[in-house]
């Protein structure tokens, strides 16, 4: 598996805070996005500066909140279809939040990775960050999990084949373990990151269904491990299929259009 990685040059900084922002629709504080993007306060500061005196991002009325910039809006429209998957998922993403008070994510298959898309945020409280653009390994992260658990078993051998990373003393390396998560997965309908990836953090996801019956996105909710397990599991499991089940809709629905018009030119 062949993952990019970029040098971290000051370009490199200044990329990391657009994919924040274009990830959180609603926009984030100084503090969401310096933490989101790894980033000292007082450096983000200037960058983020930097860049709404360019248009590429703007302040809200309220002036701590940043968002997207029409100059940046203007160029992301002439590349991504107006429907796109982010703005279907977003009034799920913000309900998710609302009913659990935690992060939550969309997750998307790209190629043989798992990346996080999209993310929001509590307003208030501890809080967990999943940087857009991060790549979940398929044998530790939950939406990476619920996602890989419906590929092809070619796809799942190579992967199976290569090394894994123990992030922590919980993290799953062994195939045989892997492949029981999977199973998990497919038999409860829910993927599990109990501190198998970040120290201290628990993440549910649940796989979301495309138009063309494939898994290709996950939809989930992060947090603290101690105040997201004391929400019952099966509160959880039914807000996620419900969020996956609206936006899976929505998904067919936008394919069905998209083929309606191929059909007609």
């Amino acid at each position: 598996m062949h993952i990019v990685q970029y040098p971290e040059t000051p370009l490199a900084r200044y990329a990391r805070i657009l994919e924040v922002l274009t990830s959180a629709p609603s926009g984030m504080s100084l503090t969401q996005v310096a933490q989101a993007a790894n980033l000292q306060a007082s450096t983000a500061h200037r960058l983020i500066g930097s860049l709404c005196d360019i248009g590429f991002l703007a302040r809200q009325d309220d002036r701590r909140t940043y968002v997207v910039g029409p100059r940046l809006l203007r160029l992301c429209n002439l590349a991504v279809a107006p429907a796109s998957v982010i703005s279907m998922a977003t009034p799920e993403l913000h309900e998710l939040v609302r009913r659990h008070s935690e992060t939550a994510y969309l997750a998307r298959l790209n190629g043989t990775v798992v990346e996080s898309i999209a993310i929001a945020t509590p307003a208030e409280g501890d809080r967990t960050f999943v940087q857009p653009g991060r790549v979940m390994p398929f044998h530790a992260a939950a939406s990476a999990k619920a996602i890989f658990a419906f590929q092809d078993s070619r796809l799942i051998n190579e992967l199976l084949a290569g090394s894994h990373q123990r992030f922590t003393e919980d993290t799953r390396t062994a195939p045989a373990e892997i492949l029981r998560d999977f199973e998990t997965v497919r038999v409860e309908g829910i993927a599990t990151c109990d501190n198998e990836l970040d120290p201290g953090v628990l993440s549910f996801a649940v796989p979301v269904r495309g138009g063309d019956g494939r898994v290709v996105y996950a939809i989930g909710i992060s947090g603290l491990s101690a105040g997201l397990r004391e929400q019952p599991i099966a509160d959880i499991r039914e807000s996620l299929q419900r969020a996956s089940r609206v936006l899976g809709a929505k998904l067919q629905q936008y394919s069905a259009l998209d083929r309606n018009r191929l059909s007609r030119t």
